[in-house]
């Protein structure tokens, strides 16, 4: 459930939509339109109009209580370790002009996200811009004492097996225990993820060997994948401890996850005869009338793709302690494939979904926050509503800001592109309370 996870999505489905379009448009050009027609384009202050007003805000949350006290101690390493630096640095101090810039921004990023700790909405984004700032901070911290004192990458590297220590004693205490299998699945999937993080910070397998014994910035580099990993420890460690004293009792979850993620998959599995593959090259093919290009059938092309993508991962065998992960997985399998239905019934119905003015920008991005609102609302599953929403709602938030960065004249074309995930994320936040319900009961049901 990390911003990052968001961020990647909306990369990949908007490559997907791409590939996507039909050969009309590729023949034409950006504006889909057929040689020798004018281009249509709309103006862009109208567009940032349309978008104008704020969407609707939906923070990552978990269902455990994170004290002020722990967010304190993240805040406290990272300041510690920026007071032990001399910057911002000048050129007597790194006659390096690319290391300089580079631990400059670094101990910028680092203030600014301290500075912002306390403006989050919830202690859960407050944790994760301590946790921002600590990896920062350390970053500059170990650069400067390679520069002025004698850190180097093979001592750093010495640190790796005391983190694996580490994690391995946080998994060797840490099971899946619960009263109420739905908050578990949620609270133990935050726990997997910081684990595989750990895990995956403190691999050298990443990582590509410096020549020469490498630079400040190698070492930099190095303690910043193991400053995320620590990171990472820390929290799972703390997570589990402070979900655990919140229980009335304490059953193991372990068989019911395991029944409850069969039955899930057998889902999955007996509704992947309707998703498209992976790669769609005729969107316009996944709906039984004929209809242009539209913004909706690219949108139902990207659903496709993305459901397609996201129920083979749910299939694929499992590699560690991944039981919760796989569940929230499959659940956001089947919000897709939900969604993927919907439009297209939706768009066989007659709808086109079509943008030929900012006015269906702007209704677009209404049925998107009215989608987000309604989720909201939801009476079950409504902690696994919260958990996912947040990956669907923010995609709004992300195509006001492209809207609002326009200037002058933008092509209608470019237009219905970006607004594909207005679409997008109307059908998916009216996917998830069903959904949730859905894997709710699955989980609940002995």
């Amino acid at each position: 459930m990390t911003h990052e996870h968001c961020e990647s999505d909306v990369t990949r489905r908007r490559l997907l939509a791409l590939s996507g379009v039909g050969t009309l448009a590729s023949l034409a050009g950006c504006s889909g339109l057929l040689p020798g027609e004018g281009e249509r384009t709309v103006a862009a202050d109208a567009l940032a109009d349309a978008v104008a007003d704020d969407p609707p805000t939906v923070p990552e949350t978990l269902p455990v209580e994170i004290e002020a006290s722990f967010v304190d101690e993240q805040r406290s390493t990272a300041e510690s370790d920026l007071a032990a630096v001399p910057a911002p640095f000048d050129r007597e101090e790194i006659p390096n002009g690319v290391i300089r810039a580079r631990l400059n921004d670094t101990h910028e990023s680092a203030t600014d996200s301290i500075g912002r700790i306390d403006e989050a909405e919830t202690p859960y984004d407050r944790r994760g811009r301590a946790n921002s700032a600590r990896v920062d901070a350390h970053q500059v911290r170990a650069a400067w004492r390679a520069i002025a004192a004698d850190l180097t990458l093979s001592s750093l590297a010495a640190e790796a097996s005391a983190i694996e220590d580490a994690i391995d004693e946080v998994v060797g205490r840490w099971s899946y225990i619960g009263d109420d299998p739905v908050r578990a699945v949620v609270v133990h999937e935050e726990i997997e993820t910081e684990i595989k993080a750990a895990r995956n910070w403190v691999s050298a397998e990443h990582r590509q060997a410096p020549r020469d014994g490498g630079t400040a910035l190698d070492v930099a580099d190095l303690a910043e994948d193991h400053e995320r990993a620590r990171t990472s420890v820390a929290v799972a460690s703390y997570v589990f401890d402070r979900f655990r004293t919140s229980l009335d009792a304490t059953a193991e979850q372990r068989s019911r996850f395991g029944a409850a993620r069969a039955e899930l998959r057998e889902r999955i599995r007996g509704r992947m005869g309707s998703l498209p593959a992976e790669d769609v090259d005729n969107p316009t093919a996944l709906v039984d009338r004929d209809v242009d290009e539209t913004t909706g059938v690219r949108a139902l092309a990207s659903l496709g793709s993305e459901a397609r993508y996201r129920a083979d991962d749910a299939l694929e065998a499992d590699d560690g302690p991944t039981l919760a992960s796989n569940i929230i997985g499959a659940a956001d399998a089947l919000v897709y494939t939900r969604a993927f239905n919907t439009l297209r019934e939706r768009i066989d119905g007659g709808d086109d979904v079509a943008v030929e003015s900012v006015a269906d920008v702007a209704q677009l991005r209404a049925d998107a926050t009215d989608a987000v609102e309604q989720a909201r609302t939801a009476d079950r599953g409504e902690l696994l509503v919260r958990a996912m929403l947040p990956w669907y709602a923010n995609e709004i938030r992300w195509t006001d800001d492209q809207f609002e960065r326009e200037s002058g004249s933008v092509s209608l074309d470019s237009v219905s592109f970006d607004a594909i995930d207005y679409v997008v994320a109307a059908a998916t936040c009216r996917a998830i309370a069903p959904v949730s319900a859905d894997v709710a009961t699955t989980l609940r049901d002995p």
